[in-house]
């Protein structure tokens, strides 16, 4: 739990120094069936520069049956109209709310934390200023034990300049 604490105040940290900037960069919010949320996540996406392709950071939060789920990740984006390819990794952090025996879903360390790494690669259709956003991406779900390479996500929110 510890180190779960300890990446979320990192990352809420370098995400608040990025902000401070003071440029205009791409933000998104938005609900991600199944992805890197594993069954569903709502989302927070930033660029790390102003436009719509280059780099840029993903934070979530998702809920399954008694495991709260944080998906984490970097993406960038290729392409400098609306629509652009999307690429990214990250890990998708879990809280067991409730004891869970042999779960080959996370690798857990301990009884009540665990992860699953994913990769992303898809389409994202973004606004050139301010509304709907879509994405549609291949998430391959990968740890210790297995690796699930038929898994998908679709995205819809919206995104605006800031």
């Amino acid at each position: 739990m510890k180190k779960l604490i300890f990446l979320t105040a990192t990352i809420l940290l370098i995400s608040t120094s990025l902000f401070a900037q003071g440029q205009a960069k791409k933000r998104t919010v938005y609900a991600e069936l199944l992805g890197s949320g594993i069954i569903g996540s709502v989302n927070y996406d930033f660029r790390f520069k102003p436009g719509n392709d280059g780099l840029g950071m993903r934070m979530g939060f998702g809920y399954v049956p008694d495991v709260l789920i944080f998906p984490i990740g970097l993406n960038g984006l290729i392409g400098k109209n609306r629509v652009a390819f999307e690429y990214g990794a990250g890990i998708s952090a879990a809280v067991f709310l409730r004891t869970v025996g042999n779960n080959l879903s996370f690798s857990n360390g301990a009884d009540n934390l665990g992860y699953i790494a994913y990769g992303k690669a898809g389409i994202r259709i973004t606004p050139k200023a301010n509304g709907l956003f879509f994405n549609l991406n291949w998430n391959p779900l990968m740890n210790a034990v297995e690796t699930q390479w038929a898994w998908f996500g679709m995205g819809i929110g919206y995104s605006w300049n800031k």
